[in-house]
């Protein structure tokens, strides 16, 4: 196991903003054939997880992706933090029915599984796949 230091605490961050983004990318993409969905990421959130201060690591500023059919918000994905209990991340998406929770069950060094725990079950999780994107909106 790596030693926990500043730089390998800074590696992780920055890792946690690109598996941001390939959430993001996979929503853009699942939903770009509909003319009604507008994106918009001009929300952000801070990103100050306690390891952070510990090792002197300055806040992030993480995006949060708004998704909007027909000037309507129907979807926000919002990063909840990265060391979570029993996940490599957590982002969650805030909908009229509900929040549900999608997390990161890799572990470090390997490809992302994103899961999802829907409102009416967070027992079993689901894929956060294309499917899962197009029956949100």
């Amino acid at each position: 196991m790596s030693e926990i230091n500043k730089e390998h605490i800074e590696n992780r961050v920055e890792d946690w903003g690109q598996r941001i983004e390939s959430v993001f990318s996979l929503v853009k993409s699942s939903l770009s054939g509909n003319s009604e969905i507008e994106f918009a990421e001009h929300k952000t959130v801070q990103m100050n997880e306690e390891l952070m201060q510990k090792f002197g690591v300055s806040a992030v500023s993480l995006p949060v992706l708004e998704v909007k059919r027909k000037g309507v918000l129907v979807a926000s994905f919002k990063p909840i933090g990265l060391w979570v209990i029993g996940a490599n991340g957590r982002i969650d998406i805030l909908t009229k029915e509900g929040s549900y929770i999608l997390v990161d069950l890799e572990g470090k060094d390997k490809p992302s599984d994103w899961r999802v725990y829907t409102p009416k079950n967070r027992k079993k999780s689901i894929p956060f796949d294309k499917e899962f994107v197009l029956g949100l909106v």
